[in-house]
């Protein structure tokens, strides 16, 4: 051990750290030891003290402690009350850092309630015993893990359920003599009534959202620290929880609990068939919410800004406003498509083009696009030689790391540096071809496009007038008959050149 006199005013960083539950009450005491250590030999010690197990971001202050270690420009000793404490849910980096550190001379170790002092010069019987108090430091680690996965697993047996409580019910601590001695699940006077209601709501087949609406105006919130309005994904995953009838799932396996359900299977079962019956799955359900309609997905109520709906009666399509944002006061009235299919094919006429103009305007645009051409290959060219060079960087990394030559860390960082660059090219790489291969198809298919669409709009089936209009138009709104809109580009740019027929203004050096 180094002397009280060689050790006279030396830098020390004194640090005292827990990382489970189970030792929290020890921090104080391991504080105390290293504290007195630093005064009996005269150190310039700072205490760092971190309770890992209830401060999330004491992990992280830990680590910065250590930079300021690595980076520490005057020798220093750092002392820990035990090598456990050292090694104990440390990352790789860590540990090799300050035993690089210790090995250049820069620092010490001190472990004074394990009497272990180790620096550059130590014998190998030192570094031996840091070994080996690292090595049972990682196995008390996987110990504990394995021992709370025992303990998950037999709560699990014994029909108890090892987390939070869903909302409905609450974790409750029992008690004797004022004293914990264990925690039970019990239902919640506040909640447990709503998520009856819940399912009795969904059974209605109404939607998630228009539960969550109904659920808050009844004060429903949520069963964290902090309460707050339950949303949508709350009643989704209520409504998915097999826990309201008995049974509770972990780790995707289900378990039979002991705790007082709130309905019966037969009731969740029916909200699971409604829920695939939206979703496409089960039963066919009785809306016309899967059938595509010309205005499906495309138009808005100009009011209250909620998708227009369709449905059939009497051999007739009609449409309304969904007030999906609950709008109920809504004035858009009920529209026959019928009526409205006109104003649209008046719409899309305007970006009609007349056909000599196409063959012109295409042959005008390849010669533009031949002439950069040169200039593409050679970015391409470029592209694949830089791809090619971060490949070999990572095959010598990839090398390097089975050679012992750099960390596994030190690896990763490069891969995942390389990788992203690659990536970055590889995307580089498909633009410039994809724009090579298909500018000129583009282009053509576009103004024939511009040129067909009415006749196509007016003898096509539902599904081509459909994807027809989203290809067109954006931000399309109808005021009863009125129908408000805009065009996608280069759309918006053909309608505005139809109206005064001049395409290719001025055929000279300035075009």
């Amino acid at each position: 051990m180094t002397t009280t006199q060689e050790t006279k005013g030396i830098k020390a960083f004194l640090i005292a750290r827990v990382s489970d539950p189970s030792q929290r009450e020890a921090l104080p005491a391991q504080e105390i030891r290293i504290k007195d250590y630093a005064e009996r030999n005269h150190l310039d010690g700072t205490l760092y003290g971190f309770d890992e197990t209830a401060f999330k971001d004491d992990r992280e202050k830990f680590m910065d402690i250590v930079k300021q270690i690595e980076n520490c420009s005057q020798f220093c000793i750092v002392v820990f009350d035990k090598v456990d404490r050292f090694t104990r849910d440390c990352t790789a980096d860590v540990v090799r850092t300050l035993k690089g550190a210790t090995k250049n001379g820069q620092i010490e170790l001190h472990f004074p309630s394990d009497g272990l002092f180790v620096r550059k010069n130590s014998p190998a019987s030192d570094w031996f015993r840091l070994d080996m108090g690292m090595a049972l430091g990682g196995y008390y680690s996987a110990a504990i893990s394995d021992n709370v996965k025992r303990k998950i697993e037999q709560k699990l047996h014994d029909k108890e359920w090892p987390g939070k409580a869903p909302i409905g019910y609450l974790n409750v601590n029992i008690e004797e003599n004022g004293r914990v001695i264990g925690k039970d699940v019990v239902l919640d006077p506040l909640r447990s009534r709503a998520i009856i209601k819940m399912f009795e709501l969904r059974l209605q087949r109404l939607s998630y959202r228009v539960i969550a609406r109904v659920l808050r105006e009844d004060g429903l919130t949520s069963n964290s620290a902090n309460p707050r309005p339950i949303g949508q994904s709350t009643v989704e995953c209520s409504l998915k929880n097999p826990f309201y009838y008995g049974v509770m799932r972990y780790d995707g396996k289900l378990y039979p609990h002991r705790y007082q359900p709130l309905i019966d299977k037969q009731t969740f079962d029916e909200a699971q068939k409604i829920t695939e019956a939206r979703n496409g799955g089960g039963s066919k359900p009785k809306s016309d919410t899967k059938r595509l309609f010309t205005f499906n997905g495309v138009l808005k109520c100009a009011y209250c800004g909620c998708s227009i709906s369709s449905y059939t009666c009497k051999g007739h399509t009609y449409m309304q406003c969904s007030k999906a944002k609950g709008r109920e006061n809504c004035k858009q009235p009920h529209l026959k498509e019928a009526d409205v299919e006109p104003e649209m094919l008046k719409i899309i006429e305007k970006v009609k083009l007349n056909e000599a103009l196409i063959d012109q305007v295409i042959a005008e645009l390849k010669e533009k696009h031949d002439n950069e051409q040169f200039y593409c290959q050679s970015v391409v060219r470029q592209t694949q030689l830089e791809y090619e060079k971060l490949k070999k960087r990572l095959a010598v990394a990839y090398e390097d790391r089975m050679d012992g030559r750099i960390t596994v860390d030190e690896y990763d960082k490069f891969a995942t540096k390389y990788k992203a660059e690659m990536e970055i090219l590889d995307k580089k790489m498909v633009q410039i071809t994809s724009d090579d291969k298909t500018f000129i198809i583009d282009s053509s298919y576009l103004l024939k496009l511009a040129y067909y669409a009415p006749i196509l709009f007016k003898s096509s089936k539902v599904e081509l007038k459909n994807k027809l209009l989203k290809i067109l138009l954006s931000n399309l709104k109808i005021n009863e008959n009125h129908l408000d809109f805009k065009r996608w580009q280069p759309f918006d740019v053909i309608a505005s050149c139809t109206k005064s027929q001049n395409w290719l203004p001025g055929l000279d050096l300035n075009q």
